[in-house]
């Protein structure tokens, strides 16, 4: 009841109501008028009515969930209307410096740099094997990363990156600073249109790259050598396990709002387009006003 109440206004109970109680007065004067309302007519509907009630009980689970179904995703559909490509620059991001931090290489991507499906297996695959990558030697090797160089001079663009070593720490920095500043800028400019389980898993990571794995000397103006510092690989995996599985979580949040407006250009209106939340309740609804109907009738009878 708590749905329907957030789901529809007053009016809308009233009409329903008053919709129900018309028909229930139209039927009994039919039967009133056709064969009367005898003793066999009341027995009969007893059974009827349980039955009824039973239909309309599950029906009305189905459509409550259907509606919940449907509003949550207007309202992820809204968020990626407005944010999706601010919102997909900061996880790309954010996707590709786990990557480069696991693997102590660039991230590569077939065809596209911002390949997000290519990035999402990268990142699935690597949290998911993560002892394999996070090992003894995790904070002793140095780690590849692409840096813009304005002095190469090219026609293209991309031989103007450098490959340069940079230590764990310094990439640590790099990873915690540059991310939680997006993030952060993120969140404060669009805090009142995120969708609430979004907004939770973003402060969950801008929490996780403020723990203290991510804390190194250079926080304090300090450089430390990292080469053979003691730590423990498993207390180190499991961070990284849960980081990759929130990166995930952020890449394959808008997936299906995504892939339906794949599948909808695709389709070119076709039948796909009429597979709707709204059109299955106005479906259900119809087979039960009819469902109601021939069940009354042949009670009558």
């Amino acid at each position: 009841m708590g749905k329907f109440k957030k789901l529809m206004t007053f009016k809308e109970h009233i009409a329903i109501w008053a919709f129900v109680i018309v028909l229930s007065t139209v039927m009994l004067v039919i039967q009133h008028y056709a064969n009367g309302l005898t003793k066999v007519f009341w027995l009969s509907l007893i059974p009827s009515i349980i039955i009824d009630s039973l239909f309309i009980l599950i029906g009305s689970y189905l459509i409550a969930y259907l509606l919940q179904k449907n509003e949550e995703k207007r309202a992820k559909n809204k968020v990626y209307k407005m944010l999706g490509k601010r919102y997909e620059n900061m996880v790309m991001g954010l996707a590709k410096d786990y990557i480069t931090f696991i693997t102590k290489k660039p991230c590569e991507t077939k065809k596209d740099v911002n390949n997000r499906v290519d990035v999402k297996e990268q990142v699935f695959s690597l949290y998911t094997n993560i002892k394999n990558h996070v090992k003894s030697d995790f904070l002793s090797k140095n780690i590849e990363v692409l840096l813009f160089n304005p002095q190469i001079q090219s026609n293209n663009i991309f031989d103007m990156f450098q490959e340069i070593q940079w230590s764990v720490q310094q990439y640590t920095k790099h990873f915690k600073d540059e991310n939680s500043k997006n993030m952060d800028s993120f969140i404060t400019k669009y805090i009142s249109v995120i969708p609430e389980d979004l907004r939770e898993r973003l402060f969950k990571v801008e929490d996780t790259l403020q723990s203290g794995i991510f804390t190194t000397g250079m926080d304090f103006n300090v450089q430390l050598n990292t080469t053979n510092a003691i730590f423990s690989p498993d207390e180190f995996a499991l961070v990284f396990k849960e980081l990759g599985e929130d990166i995930y979580f952020l890449l394959t949040y808008f997936e299906e709002i995504q892939e339906a407006d794949d599948a909808s250009k695709k389709s070119k209106g076709g039948f796909a387009h009429l597979i709707t939340a709204e059109n299955i309740i106005q479906s259900l609804l119809w087979l039960m006003l009819i469902y109601i109907i021939i069940d009354f009738v042949g009670a009558s009878r």
